[in-house]
């Protein structure tokens, strides 16, 4: 049998399963089409044999079977927009890794990175991460632009470790209003700041969290790791 007329003929077999899966289900299908459906959503999509149905029948691999029979994965690339495999002579979706539950111990980095060393200062860190809001994260080219509880730096501290004038060099060398998280603005004349906030020397309003201990990374997207919680200034403490 010619390789063309062996992969139609598992197409054949592909497609019968397919429209045996969904009969399990109660799904009824009409003969069998002589085009292909474009189904999925970007960039997942792929196409089918059979018209599309909101929960495709699965493969072993747990993605969905496509309809399409094969004697390699190569043969699948054409009716897949996504990555794709042969398994057991039919042509299946890979499905995306799925990312474990984010263990309570490990607080995120700016970039979206767990990680659960704190620190105060960049030489707690392993070589190649820097201290930034508290946990040690993998550098990045920007870092610079997360220092300050999530916002810019205003600049980098000198070979002494301080900054220009009212200005404070935070944990990972770089110069912020605050100490750690950001701040909404100066005080008022009066010392007075928003709630949850206190007048620091330098006289800006920051937060702080309970007890002054380091915060657990900056809040992103408003939210913390490791069972901390956001609190003024976009910082991540113990409740």
């Amino acid at each position: 049998m010619s390789p063309f007329l062996r992969i139609l003929a598992l197409t054949f077999v592909c497609d019968t399963l397919l429209f045996a899966q969904d009969n399990e289900k109660g799904l009824l299908r009409s003969k069998r089409q002589t085009f292909y459906y474009l189904c999925g959503n970007p960039p997942n999509q792929y196409y089918s044999t059979t018209p599309c149905t909101p929960n495709p029948p699965r493969c072993q691999n747990g993605g969905r079977l496509i309809g399409v029979g094969c004697k390699s994965s190569i043969d699948c690339t054409p009716f897949h927009s996504g990555t794709s495999q042969c398994i057991t002579g039919c042509c299946c979706t890979i499905p995306p890794p799925t990312r474990p539950p984010v263990n309570q111990n490990f607080g995120i980095c700016y970039h979206g990175q767990l990680s659960e060393v704190v620190c105060s200062r960049n030489n707690q860190c392993a070589s190649g991460q820097l201290c930034m809001n508290g946990l040690c994260c993998t550098a990045t080219g920007n870092a610079f632009e997360h220092a300050c509880g999530g916002e810019a730096a205003l600049g980098s501290c000198n070979r002494f470790g301080t900054c220009s004038i009212g200005e404070t060099c935070v944990s990972s060398n770089y110069c912020c209003e605050c100490a750690v998280g950001i701040s909404p603005g100066r005080c008022t004349n009066s010392g007075v700041c928003p709630l949850g906030y206190q007048c620091n020397s330098n006289g800006f309003c920051c937060g702080s969290c309970p007890g002054n201990v380091m915060p657990f990374g900056a809040c992103l997207n408003g939210k913390c790791g490791g069972g901390r919680t956001c609190r003024p200034g976009n910082i991540c403490c113990s409740s």
